[in-house]
């Protein structure tokens, strides 16, 4: 059985490894078998099977390059760095657009020898100027890479090229999965250089897996971008959310409780006005009258400071969280509920009281309604330059995992948006549980890196 046989049949058996680091391998076999080749006298004479012993090698090098990234732009450059270093020249470079029509153009990335670096910054805005349009329009023509300069017989090389000191240069134009297509280019600075045939053949082989990572490249940055724009239009909903709560908050302090407070005392008035030979029906309807404002009067209360407590505006957040753990613990008799507040009010930064009351609102709403505890206690303190505000029960826990991506109950959909609000105000969430072991909530931020609208 010979080696790609094994391998092959590695591939087969050895289900749990990545299908990428085994085809890296097979490469790097296939690469290693063509070499001995040579060694043992049996050399590929031929074009195609020289090209697929320089491409294998290539391939090494770039999966290399990719391997040693730490991000999806320095791989971009590295990849550039192994492009430059295969043909032996002094600048390769990734131009966007290419696109004749488009005004501007930049070099994002790039890789250069010391002696000739492209003397533009990677994010500057350049011109499209006429010869440089053409090369564009010849380079989307082409199927294949079109050399520039002194030696070639296509045309000279544009007068941008000249200023970063190129005396030849070879284009090709790449088509990634989105967005316009990209040129890529190599520069020859110290001397004029003619492109041969097999490092034209070369240079179009290696643009294809150049274009796949730069696919990859822009779909990042693309769900990166769209990430960061559904994080501030998220954070603006919560904003939105907290102004409409606090609005319709008032309106039923200043619209519907004073009214219904003003009947409930007139009622009152009227059965102390009563004469005492009064009907004892009349007398009975006044009392029940009196009763059911007041269950009223209470019930506008809870809503409004279910909404948004006037205390969390008038005292702050602590008075605010204090109050309302009093209320939940008249609710739900059967819960102990404990504090273990360590921070003043000045301690917690005025655009994250809110949303520490909010949190802590939420986890003690899921604690009464799904945990089944006997005791829950909210802490909040200051930590090593953090604000830590964390929620524990002793109930019946649950498996974050499945309850966060299958929300079958409001549990879930509670927890999802409690991430998202600690996460819009630039701390983090961690949940703790598991079946019958209790739960606990941490959420965290960092004092100093929180952001500010």
């Amino acid at each position: 059985m010979d080696i790609q046989e094994k391998m092959t049949r590695r591939i087969q058996d050895d289900e749990g490894k990545n299908r990428r680091e085994l085809l890296y391998e097979l490469r790097l076999q296939r690469l290693e078998n063509l070499r001995m080749r040579e060694q043992l006298g049996r050399a590929p004479e031929d074009f195609e099977a020289r090209r697929e012993l320089q491409y294998l090698e290539n391939i090494a090098l770039f999966e290399e390059a990719r391997r040693n990234a730490d991000n999806l732009d320095d791989m971009m450059d590295s990849l550039l760095g192994v492009i430059r270093s295969i043909f032996q020249c002094d600048q390769a470079w990734l131009m966007y657009p290419c696109d004749p029509d488009d005004p501007h153009w930049h070099v994002p990335y790039r890789s250069t020898s010391a002696e000739h670096p492209i003397p533009m910054a990677r994010d500057q805005l350049m011109p499209t100027t006429p010869d440089l349009a053409e090369n564009s329009r010849l380079a989307l023509k082409k199927q294949k890479p079109v050399p520039l300069g002194e030696e070639s017989v296509v045309k000279d090389i544009p007068e941008a090229a000249r200023k970063a000191a190129a005396k030849s240069a070879l284009l090709i134009a790449l088509y990634p999965k989105t967005g316009k297509p990209w040129l890529m280019g190599l520069h020859q600075c110290a001397v004029p250089r003619y492109w041969t045939d097999e490092e034209k053949q070369m240079f179009q082989d290696l643009s294809g897996r150049i274009s796949d990572n730069l696919s990859a490249t822009l779909f990042y940055r693309d769900l990166e971008q769209n990430q960061e724009r559904l994080k501030h239009l998220s954070s603006k909903l919560f904003q939105a959310r907290e102004d409409e709560r606090k609005r319709i908050a008032e309106e039923i302090h200043d619209e519907l409780a004073q009214p219904v407070l003003a009947v409930k005392m007139g009622v009152e008035n009227a059965l102390y006005l009563l004469d005492d030979d009064a009907p004892e029906a009349l007398q009975r309807s006044l009392e029940s009258a009196t009763k059911l404002t007041q269950e009223v009067v209470t019930k506008m209360r809870s809503m409004q400071t279910s909404l948004y407590p006037p205390t969390l505006r008038d005292f702050g957040v602590i008075t605010a969280l204090c109050g309302f753990m009093a209320d939940f613990a008249n609710i739900y008799t059967t819960l102990s509920v404990y504090k273990d507040i360590a921070v003043q009010e000045e301690d917690i930064p005025e655009h994250l009281r809110v949303e520490v009351f909010r949190l802590a609102q939420e986890a003690l709403y899921n604690a009464g309604k799904h945990s089944q505890a006997d005791t829950v206690t909210v802490g909040l303190k200051r930590e090593n330059s953090r604000l830590m505000l964390e929620i524990k029960d002793t109930g019946v826990g649950f498996d974050p995992a499945t309850t966060i991506r299958y929300p079958a109950r409001r549990l879930g959909l509670g927890l999802t948006s409690m991430m998202e609000r600690t996460e819009m105000s630039g701390g983090t969430l961690e949940i703790d549980s598991n079946p019958g072991c209790g739960t606990t909530i941490r959420a965290s931020w960092k004092l100093d890196s929180i952001p500010v609208e």
